[in-house]
């Protein structure tokens, strides 16, 4: 409601809607004069995907938002959003322009737009190269054996019950492509979810967690190369029988490829790497990094391979360089771009009708559930076996079970290359859209039970940390931006983690950093021989700090620059109308002593439910306070601190009519008190309000006038008649 009401601000809705009619009155009849639905010359065609993707970018960050805000995979609302949007349902629908409906079929294989299924595609390749990017070799080495029993398991397994599936549908071809793809698509394992919830509980070094991404590893390899083996086959059976021949051929030169391209990026990885670094600018390395991944992807296609497999060797080929981060870090936001586009699209191809049709729900609901029971015992068992409890190898099972991307992009593979017709791409989607809601809440709660995961004692972890506390935010936060800056200064790569905590990984060639940054500490994850660094570090940076506190109380004049603050011509872009609380304004000041006032504003705010911490608010202020007194000149105080126990930036104004001592810079007595609390995370236009109210109240008459306000109302109303925009 805020965004409408921001929007269509009162007294500019008429003129919005009649400016917005006017331009729609003026464009149209340019684009209903062109060729009816999608066709009509290049221009055209341009002109309507730009529009296509425009509006698909904002459904599906619509349809992500909402499916957060229930605690549903975000995937889910962009599909949805796809499904609402797309040929089979609203897309369609008549629009000046456009008779055919802007989202109108295609009548192809797949129901949108070559063009805009070409977008999705490139969107494809930047997830698998991010995914690649983000696979840890050095621990999938550590852990190859439990991994590639976990692995290996959970796809043998996992391939049979989409076979099974296959034939139900089918009537029995077991051996038919379409059956074999189900099974593809059953092994895909998407562990981003996982890893966030690992991430969360800081289990991502647990046997559990690395058995996790190791295993993942090992099925993405066997996925991909029946994927290749899928694509570069027209038929498993023929009139002479099943083609035992081709498909062993087609699956040795899948693998020599997949292998090979693999092998050979690994060994040339670190001198790709130091060649990218002949560009100094970050952006461009990593964009550079994805041109690689975009020829590799179209000479695996050219090779009769999936272009998803290329995109994939790329990244996990530059994942054990220093640049990773670097890489995964600026292309952020081309991710970002693309990925509501896929997965939306993915939404746009499924047939509505079809998808509630039901042999679909009843196929892809007995699909989900194989398909959980698939990874419960080809992943559990296996694990068991590795030296896992019972509660481990449930942890792992849990973990590997969602399908999530992975499986949407092998499935947009299989409707576009003909191997699977919509119905079986409804299937699909059923499957892939419950193992992905089903297994989170399941393995969140399993991986934050104290139970040991493994029958043995496991060795500790060969990272040490290394902690330092501070006891201040700020002081935390002075530190922290001085210690990045050195590690850049020192050839590190830096990449920030997008998590509730601060956390940084740091990386130069093969040395590992992992640094998190609490409100009052930091803390390292690193080698036992980089310890020492990390102390040297830390202690460069604390005196680097304080030789510059040193050096500015040298050249510095408080008390001068004081006198600046309160200016006539002071911009004063504040809504008093939001800031000021009508409940947290005293029209008459019981205290006398400037302590005792500050205390007397915080209990203001506490009784308008403004604080959840009321000693940690009044104890941020007070100690800001006796760094240098907030009295300004004209008989105006302003007092203000950032504490945690402040939900959010909020104002109390006390009025002393006789005036009160509060150390004020011109030597006069303070009428008017203004204490402002921010919290330190979020604290809002903090700056803004204490230049707003220098701004209004900059003089000895505006002083009287606002100290004399009759009512609360009326001081509220001189703050805004008096601003100055």
């Amino acid at each position: 409601m805020k965004f409408i009401h921001t929007f269509l601000h009162p007294g500019k809705t008429a003129k919005t809607a009649l400016l917005a009619g006017l331009l729609l009155w003026t464009v149209l009849p340019v684009t209903a004069a062109e060729t009816p639905g999608h066709g009509g010359d290049i221009t055209h065609r341009m002109m309507v995907l730009v529009l296509q993707i425009g509006i698909i970018i904002f459904a599906g960050y619509i349809g992500a938002r909402f499916a957060r805000r229930f605690r549903f995979p975000t995937i889910l609302g962009e599909l949805i959003a796809g499904i609402l949007i797309g040929p089979f349902l609203f897309g369609r629908i008549p629009l000046p322009g456009f008779p055919f409906g802007l989202f109108q079929h295609s009548g192809g294989s797949v129901a949108v737009s070559p063009e805009l299924f070409g977008f999705a595609m490139v969107a494809s390749i930047v997830l698998l190269f991010l995914s690649g990017l983000q696979t840890d070799l050095k621990l999938f080495l550590r852990f190859a054996v439990k991994g590639s029993l976990v692995g290996i398991g959970g796809a043998a397994v996992s391939l049979l019950a989409g076979l099974y599936i296959g034939s139900l549908v089918l009537d029995g071809q077991w051996l038919h492509p379409s059956s074999f793809f189900l099974g593809v698509v059953a092994i895909a394992t998407s562990v981003d979810i996982t890893a966030r919830i690992l991430s969360d509980r800081r289990k991502m070094a647990s046997p559990e967690g690395v058995t996790i991404l190791a295993a993942s590893v090992i099925e993405d390899v066997i996925g991909i190369t029946l994927l290749a083996v899928l694509i570069g086959i027209d038929t498993f059976v023929g009139d002479a029988g099943v083609a035992y021949g081709a498909i062993m051929g087609v699956a040795v030169r899948a693998l020599m490829v997949w292998l090979g391209f693999m092998g050979l990026g690994i060994l040339l990885a670190q001198r790709i790497s130091r060649l990218l670094k002949f560009e100094p600018n970050h952006s461009q390395i990593a964009v550079l990094a994805l041109g690689m991944a975009l020829v590799v992807a179209g000479l695996f296609e050219t090779a009769g391979l999936a272009m998803i497999i290329g995109a994939y060797v790329v990244g996990i080929s530059l994942s054990n360089t220093d640049l990773a981060y670097v890489i995964q870090e600026k292309i952020e936001v081309i991710h970002h771009f693309f990925d509501p586009i896929f997965f939306t699209v993915m939404g746009m191809i499924i047939n509505l009708e079809l998808l509630i049709s039901l042999p679909v729900l009843g196929f892809g609901f007995l699909f989900g559930i194989i398909a959980i029971a698939a990874k419960v015992v080809g992943c559990g068992v296996p694990a068991y076996a590795a030296g896992f409890t019972g509660t481990g190898s449930l942890r792992i099972s849990l973990g590997m079970m969602p399908r999530g991307e992975v499986a949407l992009i092998i499935a947009g593979i299989g409707i576009s290359t003909g191997l699977i017709d919509d119905m079986l791409f409804g299937i699909v989607i059923l499957m892939t859209l419950i193992t992905t809601i089903a297994a989170p809440p399941f393995f969140s709660r399993a991986i934050s039970s104290k139970r040991r995961g493994t029958r043995a004692e496991v060795e500790r972890s060969e990272n040490v940390p290394t902690d330092f506390e501070f006891g201040s935010r700020q002081l935390t936060d002075f530190l922290l931006g001085d210690l990045l800056q050195t590690m850049r200064n020192e050839g590190f790569y830096i990449h920030a983690a997008e998590m509730e905590q601060r956390m940084y990984h740091m990386r130069k060639e093969m040395v590992y950093i992992t640094l998190m940054a609490t409100d009052r500490s930091l803390h390292f994850s690193s080698a036992k021989e980089d310890v020492t660094f990390i102390n040297n570090l830390v202690y460069e940076s604390i005196l680097t700090l304080q030789n510059r506190v040193d050096h500015l109380r040298t050249i510095s004049k408080p008390v001068e620059l004081q006198r600046t603050l309160v200016e006539k011509d002071n911009r004063t872009t504040v809504n008093w109308y939001q800031v000021l609380d009508i409940d947290c304004i005293s029209l008459k000041l019981r205290s006398r002593e400037k302590e005792a006032i500050i205390t007397e504003l915080v209990e203001v705010l506490q009784r308008a439910g403004k604080l959840n911490d009321r000693d940690a608010v009044l104890r941020a202020v007070i100690e800001r306070e006796k760094s240098m007194s907030t009295g300004m000149q004209h008989g105006i105080a302003i007092p203000h601190g950032r504490s945690e126990g402040a939900n959010e930036l909020c104002v109390a104004v006390g009025i002393a009519p006789q005036g009160v001592d509060f150390a004020s810079l011109d030597g006069k007595p303070t009428k008017l008190v203004f204490l402002i609390v921010s919290p330190e995370r979020d604290p809002g236009p903090h700056l803004q309000v204490l230049s707003g109210i220098a701004g209004v109240l900059n003089s000895d008459e505006a002083v009287e006038a606002a100290a004399v306000s009759p009512s609360r109302a009326d001081l509220i109303s001189f703050m805004v008649q008096n601003s100055r925009h």
